[in-house]
């Protein structure tokens, strides 16, 4: 139906029994992030319904390798190293979002 699913960044929304404010990131990485975004591809049936879905809050809940909005170019490399293309990394880093908005806000 055209929805778009961000993916979470959170420990608590990626790892099984992560308990708020008592997990620490320890060996969370952005490959679980990808795992996100790839599950997400897997159920659509293809890359047009996933997108990146972080804020860049407090860091003590997420990939311990992820610290400011630069590392998320840790993605794109992530991506390809799991098969997607250029165009379908392209849609999840910003494009999907961008045709989503474009189609459902106002003018």
């Amino acid at each position: 139906r055209g929805a778009v699913i961000g993916a979470a960044f959170d420990g608590w929304m990626l790892v099984p029994g992560w308990v708020v404010f008592e997990t620490k990131p320890g060996n969370l990485r952005m490959s679980a992030v990808v795992d996100h975004i790839d599950h997400v591809c897997q159920l659509a049936g293809n890359a047009h319904h996933a997108a990146i879905g972080t804020d860049t809050g407090t860091t003590d809940h997420m990939p311990c390798d992820f610290r400011t909005t630069g590392d998320l170019q840790q993605l794109p490399e992530l991506l390809a190293g799991r098969g997607y293309s250029d165009q379908d990394i392209d849609r999840i880093m910003h494009r999907n979002w961008l045709e989503f908005f474009l189609t459902h806000l106002p003018e």
